[in-house]
């Protein structure tokens, strides 16, 4: 499939995770009442329940919880596709920081639990969570599609190793704090023009992250951005542009991997 109709959810965490739900699936609505059929939505990071090192024995919930079944049944719905956000999964005895893949029929394609925790500033994620030990790459009916989570936005060695897979599209759910407005708007720009990529980012929005998701073309530009508030936007990409940008650039057919000395 050469043009893939894509969507992104800005919603926002608060205490209650069950309304936090309702409106996200709200604004899925309005997402397609307003652009009609979508292949393709991401929702952000932890906007169903946020763990800290204070409540994480409280939080989370095993992968056939509530959050999957609630968006599996939103995704056979509306027939599209969806890359859930985050949730805490417990699995054996651990919390886990983790994305889903659902395709249209409600069906799950597969999970990815974030690899770079956010060891930095004030926050010690590994105090309460574990991380994964897998990429995040999901093949749906109409793409490929890499997922990384946030933080991971700044390995630029993840990023790659995802792009080195043929991916259609990199979907980044994030919860990014303010005041790194501009930290994000370079850093999720500059993932879509080094990899030569589409990206589709859903951040949260709220007193604590400033929103700015986005959905950016492989030479780096926002095709869509949301607005100061909970919102939903929504564009096309086209594959064939992606590849048609590679083969011009040869960012991939000129590397020397054995010149690059990264462990």
């Amino acid at each position: 499939m050469s043009t893939i109709k894509v969507m992104a959810v800005q919603v926002g965490w608060t205490p209650n995770k069950e309304e936090n739900l309702r409106r996200a699936l709200d604004l899925i609505e309005r997402g397609f009442q307003q652009y009609g059929q979508a292949d393709i939505v991401c929702l952000p990071e932890f906007f169903y329940e946020s763990p800290t090192y204070k409540n994480r024995e409280t939080v989370g919930e095993p992968l056939e919880g509530a959050f999957y079944q609630t968006l599996s049944r939103c995704a056979a719905a509306h027939q599209v596709n969806m890359i859930t956000g985050t949730f805490p999964q417990k699995k054996d005895g651990k919390l886990y920081n983790t994305c889903l893949a659902i395709d249209r029929g409600g069906n799950l394609l597969g999970e990815y639990s974030k690899v770079h925790l956010f060891d930095a500033l004030d926050r010690k994620e590994s105090d309460y969570l574990t991380a994964g030990r897998r990429y995040g790459i999901f093949e749906f009916d109409c793409g490929k599609v890499g997922v990384a989570i946030c933080y991971e936005v700044r390995f630029c060695e993840y990023l790659r190793t995802l792009a080195l897979q043929d991916i259609d599209l990199l979907a980044i759910p994030a919860m990014f704090y303010r005041p790194r407005q501009d930290q994000w708007d370079l850093l999720v720009r500059g993932a879509a023009l080094n990899h030569v990529l589409y990206v589709v980012t859903a951040n949260q929005y709220n007193k604590h992250c400033f929103g700015r998701s986005q959905i950016i073309d492989p030479c780096g530009l926002p095709l869509a951005q949301a607005s100061d508030r909970e919102d939903v936007i929504f564009t096309c990409i086209d594959t064939a542009y992606q590849k048609q940008m590679r083969d011009d650039l040869a960012v991939y057919e000129n590397r020397v991997p054995e010149m690059y000395d990264i462990k």
